[in-house]
């Protein structure tokens, strides 16, 4: 697996690298050159502050669903968590389950309460791209006149968003019938998971899953439930967000090209589209995402050209997602020294 996560971030970089030959990579070093570094050290800063927030967020759910642990330790967990989203193909969306292993065998929560903590800390993080970017967009189309017509967006826009509701509604709905369906499908692939580990597959009988989904949705419901922890950790996470706003913010300020913070709050918004490409962290498609974004959305007074807009991208990736897998990077290794959790003689290799 480490193998092929390096293989992946290694093509990652590669197409990074052939955007920015694309666009020109001289111009786009020259703007990089050109920026300011007290500036720009307010975008690390933005930057760092999203992670702080971020591992309150994890902290307060993970009180909820268990008891009160070092906010450090969580932060050490969160840190890793990121590390290993950031690193692997669709990261973003796979994560999760990985992520509650993480929080398991760091912490000792069973694995379904650490499995509805992350999901509901990743609903919460994941909630201000949609309440700022609203702002965003309001912002943007409010100026006279718009930056770009918004006629041919409106109708995909709101298709999109009225899919996204449709499907979760009608996954809420048929709850009861998708987990029998994943009850089914678990069942089925026992004897594959049986060639690899026969006492995993031993494990894997109908009343054992059912009873580890009901966990599931008993900590999911408690979660909740509680109005005030979750309005504590809905707060932080959209602070946590506009450290992001912030890093974008300076990145183009530190460049010489300033957009208004209405602006950035957008182009951020906009940003997870580039998650879509299966690279690990969207390596290549938010870079490009978030470059077309800055240019088109950008006021004309600006004159924001490709080449800038591209090094404003690569300047905010660097103060976000690289920083944050060297910081992951380094609190894996904090948490294999400091071990709060050791495993049992049987389980070490």
């Amino acid at each position: 697996m480490k193998r092929r996560a390096a293989i992946a971030l290694a093509l990652s970089i590669l197409l990074l690298l052939i955007f920015i030959t694309l666009v020109g990579w001289e111009d786009v070093l020259d703007s990089i050159e050109r920026a300011s570094l007290p500036v720009y050290a307010v975008a690390v800063l933005g930057s760092l502050g999203t992670l702080v927030f971020r591992s309150a967020v994890w902290h307060r759910v993970l009180i909820v669903v268990d008891k009160r642990r070092p906010y450090w330790l969580i932060a050490l967990i969160f840190a890793t968590a990121s590390f290993i989203k950031y690193v692997t193909p669709y990261g973003q969306i796979a994560s999760g389950v990985g992520n509650a292993a993480i929080v398991n065998r760091y912490t000792g929560t069973s694995y379904e309460e650490s499995l509805a903590a992350v999901v509901s800390a990743d609903a919460l993080t994941y909630m201000p791209y949609y309440t700022f970017g609203i702002v965003g967009l309001f912002y943007v189309f409010g100026r006279l006149p718009p930056p770009v017509d918004p006629r041919p967006y409106i109708f995909p826009s709101i298709a999109i968003i009225g899919a996204v509701v449709v499907g979760i509604a009608l996954l809420w709905w048929g709850r009861a019938r998708l987990a029998n369906a994943f009850v089914t499908a678990i069942l089925a692939a026992r004897r594959l998971v049986a060639r690899v580990s026969t006492k995993l597959a031993q494990r894997l009988t109908r009343e054992n899953i059912e009873n580890r989904l009901e966990g599931f949705a008993v900590t999911l419901e408690l979660v909740s439930k509680d109005r005030r922890a979750m309005g504590i950790a809905m707060v932080a996470a959209h602070i946590g967000w506009l450290g992001l706003a912030l890093a974008l913010y300076a990145s183009a300020s530190a460049v010489g090209s300033p957009i208004p913070f209405g602006v950035a709050l957008l182009v951020v918004a906009l940003s997870k589209i580039g998650f879509i490409v299966p690279t690990p962290g969207g390596l290549g498609g938010v870079e490009a995402t978030l470059a077309a974004a800055v240019y088109l959305l950008a006021p004309s007074a600006v004159g924001m050209t490709v080449a800038t807009a591209t090094a404003i991208a690569i300047l905010y990736r660097f103060a976000t997602y690289w920083l944050t897998i060297a910081i992951g990077g380094t609190a894996s290794l904090g948490l294999t020294v400091l071990d709060p959790q050791p495993p049992a003689d049987g389980q070490r290799s």
